[in-house]
């Protein structure tokens, strides 16, 4: 009997450091196929201001997973209109409401082209993790449990070009204090994940 309750509590021990360890990237898996849907948030104003772009309230960053800057660029078309590139492929935003700054500073207000189709919409992980072991030395506080936070900006135009952008953060639940604000961590787990650009067919 002794050795059957050993036995049993050391299964038990093990099933639990598998599930600490398997958490989080069954959660990253998971969000994969199902993701907990919470609002869209607003699109305007949009600027961007050097390292990426605001929307709204919100500072989304450039920085993709390696925490180097995403294959992006942007340009000022004949028609003074914020182009973004990526990947061989261009999406003309709308117009520029800002000009070039005289001291060099990268600012560029912009606003999309009448009958633009803009959302950005907020989701979270299906699965939290556990973190026992973390320690926040500059709180002193312990995050009980994570969580990823997905962001997806998302324009269309009439002609049917489109433009997307899907970004990951990182939320922590503390006891007494909740879940706090999304961070952008630079750990390789969170970042830029995706930018998408089809471009207008061509009429036949």
């Amino acid at each position: 009997m002794r050795t059957f309750l050993i036995r049993g509590a050391i299964l038990v021990a093990c099933l639990a450091l598998a599930w600490l360890l398997a958490a989080r990237p069954v959660s990253m898996w998971l969000d994969r196929f199902f993701r907990v849907r919470e609002v869209s948030l607003p699109v305007g104003p949009l600027q961007y201001d050097g390292g990426g772009f605001r929307i709204g309230e919100l500072q989304m960053t450039f920085a993709g997973m390696d925490n180097q800057r995403y294959d992006l660029q942007l340009s000022t078309d004949a028609r003074n209109r914020l182009v973004v590139t990526s990947g061989g492929k261009s999406f003309p935003f709308g117009p520029r409401l800002s000009p070039p700054d005289p001291a060099g500073r990268p600012e560029i207000d912009f606003a999309p082209d009448p009958g633009d189709d803009l959302t950005l919409t907020f989701e979270r992980s299906w699965m939290s993790w556990p973190t026992p072991f973390e320690l926040n030395f500059a709180s002193g506080r312990s995050p009980r449990w994570k969580r990823h936070l997905y962001y997806r900006f998302f324009s269309k135009k009439p002609s049917g070009a489109t433009f997307e952008m899907l970004w990951r953060y990182e939320q922590q639940y503390y006891p007494g204090l909740g879940w706090t604000s999304p961070v952008m961590n630079f750990n390789f787990s969170t970042g830029l994940l995706r930018v998408s650009i089809v471009p207008e067919s061509p009429a036949p």
